[in-house]
């Protein structure tokens, strides 16, 4: 069976419809209409809150603290062999698309296994137009933000062709890519080769682009010109961390402009994938195929005082769709709490030929292990952060339970009569295994201090 594992980065289950709360989500029809096609996860949770750490673990199956992956090494130098690996073992052909940065090859590991690596970058992001013009000139801009913020890897730093193509990647491309793994997928059919082709969809990802061709809106009315002129003095503000000092504010009508900006490129997206799926059945080449639509990490708009994806291990983070089509499995709801690090399990045993038993699609194998995990691992270099912000994070999520470790201190939330995660209920670290709110197995995980630093 041929494999596409699509990855909508910085999907938030909370702007999808079904998924989110009535009325707060993007206007995505094709979305909504998933759970009568596919297998529907509603409860789905990442492993981390940003791309590195949770891309490795569908990558391997395990979490940050055992690929070790994240912020405090930005690379994977684990021995355990990636799924690409693995099917490349089996003979397929295996190949990574993508326009974020973080995957494009500079972060040591992360990409092993991938026979071909493509980076799609949007025609309109060179030559001679306007905003080809106007990402030239922004690129001392990008140059100072990856300097200064701390967060990218000291070979991205000191690379001029890394400052140029993260510039040029924040132009929506994502329907050319699209178009590109069609092709990929049809040509591979007529040689009669298994092929195992991972995307990562940047549309969706900061700067949120509103429009198909650009990252600024039309001229057209006053909303336009307010945003196009706000927008180039918020985005750079929350891409260099910003909000991670103590302290900061956004103005509300900012934060409403750039959630209003975020859910139209999700509408963007939901067409970009009917127009995939419509030209998977043109084509035939659902026909055998197992499809994944999912997200590495949600978003944030100012909940719990952060933007875009980092030192979070709250929902808007950590819960994300995930959607499979699998040709002998009929389309249906499933309301189990799963991770997505137990894709790289249906991976292998689809690419082994072992069927679903043991893997997140089997009922059985939901219910003996009815838990999520994540981590976060903070970032080490940055000194300027907030106090609160200086510890990694644990979590564990089992039913409607969630428990979170910050540090030496602990806290549980009841997700079902508190979802935005506004009312924690404080535990001491050393009386989580006996407090009985989480399982003792999950207790003791939480408790530990292997593979944890800033304690």
């Amino acid at each position: 069976m041929d494999i596409v594992l699509l990855i909508v980065d910085s999907l938030r289950a909370a702007s999808v419809p079904g998924l989110g709360r009535p009325g707060e989500t993007a206007n995505a029809p094709f979305l909504a209409s998933l759970p009568g096609r596919m297998t529907a996860f509603t409860r789905a949770f990442t492993t981390e809150c940003w791309t590195l750490p949770t891309h490795a673990s569908m990558f391997t199956g395990l979490l940050p603290s055992e690929h070790g992956a994240h912020f405090q090494t930005m690379a994977y130098r684990n021995p355990a062999p990636t799924i690409a690996e693995l099917l490349a073992d089996r003979g397929y052909a295996t190949e990574l698309v993508t326009r974020n940065p973080v995957l494009d090859g500079t972060l040591p590991g992360i990409t092993r296994g991938f026979q071909r690596q493509t980076q799609i970058l949007s025609p309109r992001s060179h030559g001679v137009n306007p905003l080809a013009l106007m990402l030239a000139l922004s690129k001392p801009r990008f140059r100072q933000q990856i300097a200064k913020s701390g967060f990218f890897h000291d070979g991205q730093r000191a690379s001029r062709q890394f400052v140029r193509d993260f510039a040029k990647g924040t132009v929506p491309a994502d329907r050319d890519l699209l178009e590109y793994l069609v092709d990929r997928m049809r040509a591979h059919r007529e040689q009669g080769r298994r092929f195992f082709l991972c995307a990562n969809l940047f549309d969706v990802h900061a700067p949120y682009p509103p429009t198909p061709t650009s990252i600024f809106r039309g001229w057209r009315s006053w909303r336009d010109w307010e945003e196009n002129l706000t927008m180039p003095f918020v985005l750079p503000l929350l891409g260099s961390h910003r909000y991670l000092r103590l302290g900061f504010q956004l103005r509300e009508r900012s934060r409403t402009l750039l959630l209003g900006r975020y859910h139209d490129a999700i509408t963007l997206m939901d067409r970009k994938l009917a127009w995939f799926l419509d030209a998977l059945h043109a084509h035939g080449l659902l026909d055998d195929l197992l499809l994944v639509i999912t997200s590495d990490h949600g978003e944030a708009f100012g909940e719990h005082g952060l933007y875009f994806h980092d030192a979070s291990v709250y929902q808007t983070h950590l819960h994300v769709p995930l959607f499979v089509h699998h040709p002998a499995q009929s389309p249906v709801v499933v309301p189990d709490v799963v991770s997505t690090r137990d894709l790289f399990t249906l991976l292998r045993a689809i690419g082994r030929r072992e069927g679903i038993a043991r893997t997140l699609l089997d009922p059985a194998h939901r219910q003996a292990h009815p838990v999520a995990y994540a981590e976060h691992f903070h970032y080490p270099r940055a000194p300027w952060m907030d106090e609160r912000y200086r510890h990694d994070l644990r979590a564990v999520i089992v039913g409607g339970t969630k428990v979170v470790r910050r540090g030496m201190q602990a806290s549980y939330y009841d997700l079902q009569k508190d979802a935005r995660e506004r009312s924690p209920v404080p535990v001491r670290t050393e009386d989580i295994e006996g407090s009985g709110v989480v399982p003792a197995a999950q207790a003791r995980w939480l408790g530990s201090n292997d593979g944890l630093v800033g304690m």
